[in-house]
């Protein structure tokens, strides 16, 4: 393999900004279900309601792996990355309900 095709390869495996994080990854459930639940119920949607839920829940999802994983020395294990697209199941679930 020719250099050029080893540094796509690596950008193609991280990404443009590096490896995206499993806060962003709930944070984007979280964004869709909620916005296809206000879809779904005709209620109103704006940026505020859909942007400060998902920060919090994307920095206690960066918070608690990093406690778990002490710091980036262990694998993030599998009852991290559930639990976390259950609370952002959830979150979207009650932000709906919560609203109107």
């Amino acid at each position: 393999m020719s250099p050029m095709t080893t540094n796509k390869k690596k950008l193609n495996e991280t990404g443009v900004l590096g490896p995206l994080s499993n806060g962003f990854y709930v944070s984007l459930v979280y964004g869709m279900l909620f916005v296809s639940l206000m879809l779904l119920t005709d209620k109103e949607l704006t940026i505020n309601v859909l942007a400060i839920p998902a920060l919090v829940l994307f920095l206690v999802v960066r918070v608690t792996e990093h406690l778990v994983t002490k710091g980036g020395k262990k694998d993030t294990p599998q009852w991290t990355i559930v639990g976390a697209s259950i609370i952002a199941a959830l979150t979207a679930i009650g932000m709906t309900f919560i609203l109107h």
